[in-house]
């Protein structure tokens, strides 16, 4: 792994869940050589299904083998008075600290060029630091709730741990940035990464768009506030979305509609007129797809250079074709769970393909880490263990 560019980078990931370890594992898959501290019980994302062959277990989490492939894992009570000493002794060998609990960090004096990646909920500032909060409660305080859902139909979050991967690349990005930043200054620092602004930074312009305008921002579904048609049409088999945008595109559609008198239409003459105006329009498109599989007014839509994409089902996106001719689902290998397809990363340095290690078991590397970092002997390992700190 000499051609990784991470490579000879340690860290070691306190984090527990999905933030911090996606983090650590995107460290991991281009060479850092992450250490995954883990408590005797596990990560907490262990006891997360669903589980591999439907039999809840430990070391077969499809969540857990997923967030933390090509890492260590070594177990450590770091409550207890022993364990916080070697805490201290593994930070002292490491170059990155990710945590998700600010009593994780280290007191900086003791480790100058350490870079520590905390990552919570708020931040480590402000009002709400400490609050508990969720996936569906940080994005209701990130703002992408105002924005998502039907405009008659409450709020609607996300699919799936948005906030958390977010935030985990974030961390990603500002830890590779700190590593840089120390090469000058020889000194690490503290990286602040919230969820909860994670997802508000994403929202781009809308912020400042609707605080310009004084109005409140609307949930308009699939739909653009300033065009039509931008949204999803059902077929005979599922749905696609298109995005006509231009007037080309727009007339492009009209024209394979067979509809060309809605190009003079008073009503649709321009964007704006048709987003305002989309129910209407919209009773006079559907037909046309309703009588058609997706696949078919894909090809129709795309021989015509109008922008449509098939709305996939999960399992349709494994065996996409645009996938596949990427690479972008691969196959590993884990004593668990046989090979399993994992997604991969969404960038990718064509000169240094990153690693594709499997999720280490409970605890796996106990021995090479204490033996390695800090040349505990088998004896002492076996008394560390003994007293519970291992």
């Amino acid at each position: 792994m000499a051609d990784l560019p991470l490579t000879g980078v340690r860290v070691l990931e306190l984090a527990q869940g999905i933030a911090g370890p996606f983090c650590g594992k995107l460290l991991a898959e281009f060479g850092a050589q992450v250490i995954k501290v883990e408590p005797l019980s596990g990560d907490s994302a262990r006891q997360q299904g669903p589980f591999a062959h439907d039999r809840a277990d430990p070391e077969g989490s499809l969540v857990f083998l997923f967030l933390n492939t090509a890492k260590y894992s070594i177990t450590l009570d770091r409550q207890c008075r022993s364990g916080g000493r070697l805490l201290e002794a593994l930070a002292a060998e490491a170059d990155v600290l990710i945590a998700d609990a600010t009593a994780c960090l280290p007191p900086r004096n003791r480790h100058p060029r350490l870079i520590h990646t905390a990552i919570r909920p708020f931040g480590l500032t402000g009002p709400d630091g400490d609050r508990p909060a969720t996936e569906l409660t940080v994005q209701a305080l990130g703002g992408v709730m105002a924005i998502v859902g039907d405009t008659d139909r409450p709020p609607v979050k996300m699919g799936g741990e948005q906030a958390h991967y977010l935030a985990g690349l974030n961390a990603c990005v500002a830890t590779l940035l700190a590593l840089e930043a120390r090469e000058g200054t020889g000194r690490g620092q503290v990286i602040d990464i919230s969820m909860q602004e994670s997802l508000l930074a994403i929202l781009g312009n809308i912020p400042i768009l609707y605080s310009h305008l004084a109005t409140v921002a609307r949930r308009l579904g699939s739909r653009h506030h300033r065009t039509h048609p931008t949204a999803i049409f059902p077929c005979k088999d599922g749905y696609v979305g298109i995005a006509a945008q231009t007037h080309q595109q727009w007339e492009a559609l009209c024209l394979l509609l067979d509809q060309p008198e809605l190009l003079i239409d008073p009503r649709f003459i321009t964007g704006v007129q048709r987003a305002e105006r989309a129910d209407e329009l919209d009773a006079l498109l559907f037909p046309w797809f309703l009588a058609r599989t997706r696949r078919e007014v894909m090809h129709a839509c795309q021989a015509r250079r109008i922008p449509v994409g098939l709305s996939l089902t999960i399992p349709e996106l494994l065996v996409d074709p645009q996938y596949a001719a990427t690479g972008f689902f691969r196959g590993v290998e884990h004593p668990s769970t046989g090979s399993v397809p994992y997604p991969a990363e969404a960038f990718r340095l064509l000169d240094s393909p990153c690693a594709h290690g499997r999720a280490p078991l409970l605890g796996e590397h106990n021995a090479r880490i204490y033996g390695g970092w800090l040349g505990f002997s088998p004896h002492e390992r076996a008394r560390l263990r003994a007293q519970g700190v291992l």
